[in-house]
């Protein structure tokens, strides 16, 4: 979402791959016998041609651009919450992430300035409610600028003191474990304390998740077959 977008790691495809029927061969790293590369950084193919390693839109990695191409992956979105001095605090976050399962350890991404950052070093507890799809309204409310307002929310609340919200797929109540730099944002790794699917959400026909896809709130339209 545009109030805390996660950072994200895009590995590039392997230098040696098929491009319109043609193998590229990759550039041995012995020198003789090596394959030449043209200047613009193409391989040769087996059968003499030249052609860049990547096709499609090449653009520098600058803000808008890293938005635009990181934008189609798709990703869930949750409200994280935390107990501020004012009262309680969150936010929408698409960043968040499960980390290991032993330990239960989750992560998520938030801006250096993030007021519900503030909130969960001092606190160094925090909730995450996984949003349905019904919740794209929440999503957007607590993606604001200003502090979200809590009132009319079907709220719960366990050890962590940070709301829940009742109409969520699911749930996690987390210990703040480790902070790290990451850029322009700071990820905040949480132990899992505590979490679950509500009881309204248990059954098999419960709500599917709310889902971000090139700055679009969406949902599932089906699983896939496998």
């Amino acid at each position: 979402m545009a109030s805390d977008p996660g950072a994200r790691t895009l590995l590039p495809p392997p230098l040696a791959q098929a491009r319109n029927g043609r193998t590229l061969n990759a550039p041995s790293p012995d020198g003789p016998g090596a394959n030449a590369q043209d200047p613009a950084g193409g391989g040769e193919f087996a059968d003499g041609g030249t052609e860049p390693p990547f096709g499609g839109e090449a653009m520098s990695p600058d803000p808008a651009a890293m938005r635009r191409v990181c934008g189609h992956f798709a990703t869930g979105v949750t409200v994280v919450t935390a107990v501020a001095d004012e009262g309680w605090i969150g936010a929408t976050v698409n960043s968040f992430t499960s980390v290991s399962l032993d330990p239960p350890w989750v992560l998520f991404c938030l801006r250096h300035d993030s007021r519900l950052l503030t909130a969960i070093r001092a606190g160094g507890q925090f909730a995450v409610s996984i949003l349905a799809a019904g919740q794209s309204g929440v999503a957007m409310d607590f993606a604001g600028k200003g502090l979200p307002s809590f009132d009319g929310l079907d709220c719960l609340t366990g050890a962590t003191g940070a709301p829940v919200l009742r109409g969520s797929v699911g749930y996690l109540e987390c210990r703040l474990a480790e902070e790290y730099p990451g850029g322009d944002h700071r990820i905040v790794v949480g132990a899992v304390t505590a979490l679950g699917v509500l009881g309204e959400r248990a059954a098999a026909d419960r709500d599917d998740p709310l889902t971000f896809y090139r700055g679009r709130l969406a949902r599932l339209d089906k699983e896939c077959e496998r």
